[in-house]
Formats: structure tokens, sequence, C-alpha cells
């Protein structure tokens, strides 16, 4: 077989943080910022990192955790096995311009990439559906981190354009236009995050144990009166998943009416809510979305899980790039790290070529 290449993009999430895991509602987009693979088929996983500048190499029977990088490659070789796929190695590179730990959803990035050229390579016959659940298994039992699907439904079903509407319960989803006269900043911080911390962990646990102690399946199913029934710590983490459920609806109909002014506040209304009741937020973080609203962004919040990572803008088409410099040097002024800013456009999902 000839050399491959795949394109697995980002995402951002719009609107609908820390729902997913809860089975509640979700708006993000794919992006066209893009892990690459370029390889064939092989005995062995054979693969060199250009972001790492390293090469990994292990047998298909060896599949061990090593706490790096590679174990995002075993991780989706582990589950095709235990699921029963027959599956052979792979020989290649790994690069692309999606920023590593930045909260635009890298490693999901990476798993759909690493699954989508497998898929290909052996004919496995996997929908985008049985990817995206598939690379949700290999990082929830294999790397260990305890995410929803959020991630990898947005990079297995992105599409040029759209923004995705995602009941994470029944993964019942509508695509929806975006406006062509806006456009998305992202900031990312400069700070790391990982996903695998124990404040994400704490977190999912605490709202699991507050559906368990409501009988309730999915935080959709939650009503504000409901809340007064848990003790402090849940019923102010479960109540921002509620405000942030209905959030979610207000933004997909302000979306499809083309309602810019409703969608940006509803974002800002998410941030403020997430940083004060949610916790997730960060110094780094908040200066942005001030600053981004003060220097004339139709609404700004915290993207992904928060604890550093990115931030996004909503903004008039052909603004994002200047109002991006402006706040990266007011930033550098105050905090240590060195920014990313750039503009980010509906994309396609994962891709074979």
């Amino acid at each position: 077989m000839a050399q491959m290449r795949v394109y697995s993009p980002g995402r951002v999430n719009l609107i609908g943080e820390h729902t997913d895991y809860s089975y509640g509602y979700v708006l993000p987009m794919a992006i066209d910022r893009y892990t690459v693979i370029e390889g064939e088929p092989h005995e062995r996983v054979e693969l060199y990192s250009e972001h790492f500048k390293k090469s990994v190499s292990f047998e298909l029977e060896k599949l061990e955790k090593g706490n790096n990088w590679a174990d995002y490659v075993k991780g989706v070789y582990w589950v095709l096995q235990r699921e029963g796929y027959e599956v052979g190695g792979m020989k290649g590179r790994v690069g692309g311009n999606l920023p590593l730990g930045s909260g635009l959803s890298s490693s999901a990035s990476f798993e759909l990439a690493v699954l989508a050229f497998l898929n290909e390579a052996y004919s496995l016959k996997l929908s985008r559906l049985d990817m995206a659940l598939l690379a949700k298994k290999a990082e929830n039992e294999f790397v260990g981190v305890p995410c929803g699907i959020l991630d990898q439904f947005a990079i297995a079903f992105g599409r040029e354009g759209k923004a995705i509407f995602l009941d994470t319960e029944t993964l019942d989803y509508e695509y929806l236009p975006f406006p062509e006269d806006l456009e998305v900043l992202v900031f990312y911080t400069g700070v790391k995050r990982e996903l695998a911390s124990s404040a994400y962990a704490e977190r999912k646990k605490a709202i699991e144990e507050a559906l368990r102690v409501l009988g309730k399946s999915s935080s959709k199913y939650v009503t504000e009166e409901e809340l007064s029934k848990l003790p402090e710590k849940e019923r102010r983490y479960l109540g921002y998943v509620v405000r942030e459920n209905s959030r979610v609806l207000a933004f997909r109909d302000a979306l499809k009416e083309g309602d810019v002014e409703a969608m940006g506040q509803l974002m800002v209304e998410a941030h403020r809510d997430i940083a004060e009741n949610y916790r997730v937020s960060c110094e780094e973080l908040d200066f942005f979305v001030e600053k981004a609203l003060e220097l004339g962004a139709l609404g700004a919040r915290l993207t992904g899980a928060g604890f550093g990572g990115s931030a996004i803008a909503l903004v008039e088409h052909g603004k994002g790039e200047s109002l991006g410099r402006e706040v990266a040097e007011l930033y550098t002024k105050v905090f240590p790290w060195t920014p990313e800013v750039f503009v980010v456009r509906p994309s396609e999902g994962v891709m074979v070529l």
C-alpha cells in the first residue's frame, strides 16, 4: 500500500463545558488545526513525533503503558484488540499544527488519527461513531483519563462551516451553520493543563454522586428545585451543569436565528458561571475573557476542561487576529507565559487522503 496521510482536527467547544460526562448537551466544532500522520502499514509500530523529536517502536503483543505520547497509540491498539479487530502495525511520522496540551483536544485528535489510519490500512469498516466510541474507550480505560464523548465526537463528525449540537446521552446530533460574518479567536494561555488531574476527576465524581442521590441518569433531567436536596459542594457543581445545559439549548436557538448578541451573552454567562461555581478557570483565562470583551469581542469563555489551556472569543469576521495580538501584548506584561493566538473556522472531521 502507498503512503497515506491522515488529517485529524482539534476542536473548540462553543458552549457546554463539563456537561458531557453527566450526559448533557454540548455544542462543539472541529477546527482547521490538525494532527497529521504520514505513513504506511508495517509489521510493528514505528512512529516519529515531530513535536517531541523522538521515535517510539513497539510490538503489538506488548501494549504496556509508558506514560508518554505513545500511550495514545497503544490505547487505540489495545481497544481494537479487545473488540476483536485484526490489525497490523504502522510506520510513519506524526506532525501537524495543533498545539499539544492546549485544551484543544490534541489527545483525542491523535487517537482519531491513528484509528482512521488503521481503519483505512486494514479495512476495518469502522463508522465515524465507532471511531469516536473506540477513541473514548482507549482514553478512559488505557490512558486513564475519565473524559466524556465530546472531544472524540466533534473530531469524528466535524463538518466544514458547521457547529454540532450533540445530546451526549442519546448521541443524537444536529449540524448548525456557523455564521460567515463571524470567526472564533483561540487564545492559548501557555498554561499546560493535565486532564487526568485530580481536579477534573474530583468534579466528575461529585457530579456522578449528585446524580446518584437524585436518582437521575442524566443532568438533563435535573431541575433547579431538586438541587436543594444535595450537600453544598454537589449542589454548586451540579447547579452549574444544569444551567449550562439550558445555555446550550439557548445558544443552539440563537445560532439558528443568527442572534449574535444572544450567542455572545450566553458565552460570557457560561464563563462567569464555570469560573465562580465550577472553579475550573484560572487568572490567565479570566484575564483573556475580560480583555477580549473590553476590546470588542462579542463573547468569550474558556474552552475545554479549564485549569489553564485555551479560551475563545467570538468576533466579527476579519477582526480576530488584531484583537488577539492586542490581548497577547497586555497578557505578557502580567503573566510569565507565552500565549498563542489564532483564528479558526469549523472544519471537516478526521480524513484520510
